[in-house]
């Protein structure tokens, strides 16, 4: 749907023109009007309507100089002109303001449709060649980001050239460790509108360059924000000195450098890349520095094959938390950690193969891949925790929890049951009453009670006809539909069915 602004200094002729059309049957959900062409001009400055339907003879600024002067201040606003005058000079004006149309009144219904059709194909065509060059800019610009040396530097000239960049024109740069998806790229891209483009860099991170006119540290605080939103919990870096697109390779390299560093601020963080590179001092020597490391980590190895284990988890997390205190204190590089953490997640895999799925960890190579995407210490400190000591308690709560839940999801069963007997059940109402998948419900209640839900409900209502047989006050008829059989023929079969004789056969035996 686009947006439109109607011009003409008659009133009667504006409001015909503005409620006689459906515009919005022709595709135009907004409508404007100005009763001249100064007012035209300061509401095109301001709404800025895809499309403007004006007169030419109008006091103090015709249409032909109101189309001027817009084009003039480089409003893109497609112009139609509408007037009473089948004059040569017309027509011929309107052609050097490169109006898209000129149409004479009296106007129709028809004329107009036919003109709106013209004018929304050639925006259609626009849109569709803004997309194009957005998109291959977006290319160029990750192309500034994976590649090294002439090829990153050939990128940057070729995205001034091609997506009318200007040279001089500044930008800011704010990064995240993050590559989050698509959906979540554009959600940040289109609800700030600081943000020009958002690139995300293969293995390097996502890189969004703001306009330069923004506070760079509030804006990276409002991208840190949207993306927490998202679900994306990462620490922002942002570049603390404005840019030009020939800068930009050599930004984005002294960014990278900073990677290692970044992995020590928190989620949810904002930080200056000088600040960044200031405060976080990265170890040298990594050989003499994973000795500490070495030693905790062959004490857990040791202590994961004794007897017992989940009786262990609580040293286990001792050892643990002393790991990530000594990386607080020291920070080393990235990588290593990644490593060791790995090997220590592997180890608690092996040590509860024989019994993972009651631990409910994941398989191996998915332990592995999740510990080298955490986006800083804090993950995977929350992450191994979570899936190493949580699993190894987890084995020693499992049968306790499963019987718990067996309990209470049958529990659930019976109560239901026993307050809508005499209404039509069927399982997936009952299910969703207790939040579970019915599938799951049956398969429960089947393995607690060695009986079908179904086959559970039959002998409970049987029951209650019993009892209400006692009543000789009550028909047979009365009582099928109190214990939730429409149908008096099927109660009377399942009765049968179950104690070998009719209701009424029951009765008489029972009172005689």
């Amino acid at each position: 749907m686009y947006s439109l602004l109607l011009v003409d200094d008659e009133r009667l002729e504006l409001e015909t023109l503005r409620d006689y059309i459906a515009w919005e049957k022709l595709g135009f959900d907004r409508v404007y009007t100005a009763r001249s062409g100064r007012d035209a001009y300061d509401k095109v400055l301001r709404l800025k309507p895809d499309v403007m339907i004006t007169d030419i003879h109008m006091p103090v600024m015709n249409g032909i100089e109101l189309a001027r002067q817009m084009y003039a201040d480089g409003c893109t606003t497609k112009v139609v002109f509408l007037t009473g005058y089948d004059e040569f000079e017309y027509a011929k004006a309107a052609l050097q303001v490169e109006a898209v149309d000129y149409i004479l009144k009296p106007f129709s219904f028809d004329k107009i449709r036919t003109a709106m059709d013209r004018v929304k194909e050639l925006l259609h065509k626009e849109e569709l060649l803004k997309k194009s060059v957005r998109v291959y800019g977006k290319r160029l610009l990750c192309k500034v980001i994976d590649n090294e040396g002439e090829s990153g530097r050939e990128a940057c000239r070729q995205f001034l050239d091609i997506c009318e960049w200007d040279k001089e024109e500044w930008f800011g740069l704010v990064t995240t460790k993050a590559c989050p998806e698509d959906y979540i790229m554009e959600q940040v891209e289109n609800s700030l509108s600081e943000v020009v483009y958002s690139i995300r860099g293969g293995k390097k991170g996502t890189y969004y360059l703001v306009r330069y006119f923004v506070d760079f540290r509030e804006s990276a605080e409002r991208i840190c924000a949207r993306l927490e939103e998202l679900g994306l919990h990462t620490c922002v870096i942002f570049y603390p000195e404005k840019l030009s697109v020939d800068q930009l390779y050599d930004a984005v390299r002294f960014l990278e450098e900073l990677r290692e560093r970044a992995f020590y601020v928190p989620g949810g963080n904002v930080i200056s890349a000088r600040q960044l590179e200031e405060q976080v001092k990265l170890l040298e020597g990594e050989e003499e520095n994973r000795e500490v490391s070495r030693r905790i980590l062959g004490e857990m190895k040791e202590l994961l094959h004794t007897q017992c284990l989940e009786k262990k988890a609580d040293r286990l997390e001792v050892f643990l938390l002393e790991y990530f205190d000594k990386l607080n204190n020291n920070p080393r590089k990235c990588f290593y950690i990644l490593e060791e953490m790995s090997f220590f997640l592997s180890e608690i895999y092996d040590a509860c193969a024989a019994r993972k799925k009651e631990a409910r960890l994941p398989g191996k190579p998915e332990l592995k891949a999740a510990v080298y995407q955490a986006l800083n210490l804090e993950e995977l400190r929350r992450f191994c925790l979570e899936n190493g000591l949580e699993g190894i308690r987890r084995l020693g709560d499992r049968k306790a929890e499963e019987s718990r839940k067996y309990e209470h999801v049958v529990s659930c069963v019976k109560q239901y049951v026993e307050a809508h007997y005499g209404d039509s059940i069927c399982v997936e109402a009952l299910a969703s009453d207790i939040g579970l998948s019915p599938n799951y419900v049956r398969s429960l209640f089947k393995e607690s009670e060695g009986t079908t839900i179904n086959e559970w409900i039959v002998e409970f209502r049987m029951g209650k006809a019993c009892a209400l047989l006692m009543d000789r006050r009550l028909k047979v008829k009365e009582i099928s539909r109190m214990v939730g059989y429409e149908n008096n023929s099927y109660f009377c079969s399942v009765f049968a069915r179950r104690f070998g004789v009719s209701p009424n056969e029951y009765r008489l035996e029972i009172l005689g």
